[in-house]
């Protein structure tokens, strides 16, 4: 049960067995792949972890880096782990933020809406008082993001969106799987069929040489409590940003990749319609997670689109 990934699925990494690897010497174009059970070892101890509170749950994150922050927006299923290959590449120019929406690793006593959400993000940026903040989002994140961006346009300076939607339609069956998954007391890993939907949208993007950064994926994912993941969804069903978009004058970098499908390639078309400053980019064989499957690269995105704004001065 996942519409927005239609159909994946997500969070907590289960334990993780650290495996040895010997990297072939490869061209200096090309970087080294990154080993991911290091690199998520490295984070973890390196960041500052903290706790934000807010009305009907404790939202938790972490910071890595000390440059200007950039926070990344997860979609639905995915939890703050599938970034930390991306903030790793980036921690020596930015202080990457992550965290997990609410209901994915504390319980949510609150009503879920877009507005409550936004406001979630309102106060962890406010940890950082009187600096700009630069977002990085996938799917659903972009829709938070948007509202941020509009009610504090001085404090977020543009957004990396990857898979963008203003507008998410349901079918009736997915409306009646998010309404069966507010009261589903089990985690993700017991829907039936998980596995093989999750395989079939995202094994064949994941590099050849590391079998187990795929499998690192499905235990993630497998951990998020249903119910949250079906609150967060409802979200996505009710939204509808489209007026908004003309109202953003920031930039937005539309970021669109291969095995996206034809509903997700549409939006973006649409996105890039109605925004006022936007660019484009397509990612080849990377899939929907391309922070996971080729970090480098979207690093390298990144980095160009945010480095073209320090040199040339935005419009809007």
């Amino acid at each position: 049960m996942n519409p927005d990934d239609a159909p994946s699925t997500a969070i907590e990494p289960a334990a993780v067995t650290a495996a040895t690897h010997t990297t072939a010497p490869m061209e200096a174009s090309c970087p080294p792949p990154l080993q991911w059970q290091e690199v998520l070892r490295e984070v973890q101890q390196q960041s500052n972890h903290w706790t934000v509170e807010r009305p009907g749950t404790t939202l938790s994150g972490m910071s890595l880096g000390d440059g200007p922050p950039i926070v990344f927006l997860n979609t639905l299923s995915e939890p703050r782990e599938v970034w930390f290959l991306l903030a790793w590449l980036l921690r020596d120019q930015y202080r990457c933020v992550l965290f997990d929406w609410r209901g994915i690793r504390t319980p949510n006593s609150a009503q879920v809406t877009l507005d409550l959400l936004v406001e979630d993000l309102l106060a962890i940026v406010d940890h950082w008082p009187g600096q700009s903040n630069r977002l990085i989002a996938t799917r659903f994140g972009g829709m938070v993001a948007l509202g941020a961006m509009a009610q504090r346009p001085s404090q977020f300076l543009n957004l990396t969106w990857m898979g963008g939607y203003a507008r998410r339609e349901f079918s009736p069956t997915e409306r009646l799987l998010v309404a069966l998954g507010k009261v589903w007391p089990f985690r993700a890993r017991s829907l039936l069929g998980r596995r093989s939907i999750l395989r079939q949208n995202h094994r064949r993007w994941f590099p050849p040489f590391d079998e187990t950064r795929y499998d690192f994926l499905s235990d993630l994912t497998g951990q998020v409590p249903v119910k949250g993941l079906a609150r967060l969804a409802s979200v996505v069903g009710q939204a509808d940003l489209r007026p908004l978009l003309p109202t953003i004058s920031q930039p937005v970098l539309l970021v669109g990749t291969e095995g996206q499908g034809a509903a997700l390639r549409a939006a973006g078309d649409a996105l890039a319609a109605a925004l006022p400053n936007v660019r484009r980019e397509e990612m080849h064989n990377t899939g929907l997670i391309p922070a996971l499957t080729h970090p480098h690269r979207v690093a390298k995105i990144v980095r160009s689109f945010l480095d073209s704004l320090t040199m040339t001065p935005t419009t809007g």
